[in-house]
């Protein structure tokens, strides 16, 4: 991917997420891979159940790896790049912190979908992602109920 769509990309998710920006020259690599390739990466021992990955932020080797047979100059598959790029935003204002335990990580799974939907919605998509995020759950801590840390409704 060019730098120059890695600019633009980054200057959306900042607009999106309203995370603060990162210098381009900081962005991680970004390498495209057969999906196969992405599964193993992406899910190492469980590679069978790992179903529907894009794309994924290596903050570990501060790189982008995404599916090969993305059209990244196509809104809809650059949303993906898009969502990335807001947890590379994500990860430069918190650290390890944004994947400290369960609620954080759903928190910025949510986020960064949520901005992604914003961005296909910019950019005139009908496409939205993310949907099963709604039905994420942690388990309870130990020694608490279930019932304690569902969400209220009213």
């Amino acid at each position: 991917m060019d730098t120059q769509l890695a600019a633009y990309l980054l200057s959306a998710a900042v607009k999106v997420s309203g995370l603060p920006p990162v210098p381009v020259e900081s962005l991680p690599e970004f390498i495209p891979m057969p999906g196969s390739m992405l599964k193993a990466e992406a899910c190492k021992e469980k590679v069978a159940n790992c179903r529907g990955i894009v794309a994924l932020f290596d903050m570990e080797r501060n790189r982008v790896l995404y599916r090969d047979d993305l059209d990244v100059d196509d809104p809809s598959d650059n949303s993906f790049l898009v969502h990335e790029l807001v947890h590379v935003l994500q990860y430069a204002q918190g650290g390890d912190a944004i994947y400290k335990d369960c609620p954080s990580l759903v928190q910025t799974e949510r986020a960064a979908y949520a901005a992604q939907n914003m961005y296909l919605h910019a950019q005139g998509q009908l496409l939205r992602v993310g949907r099963i995020m709604q039905f994420a759950r942690c388990a309870p801590p130990p020694g608490t109920t279930a019932a304690a840390h569902e969400p209220m409704t009213h």
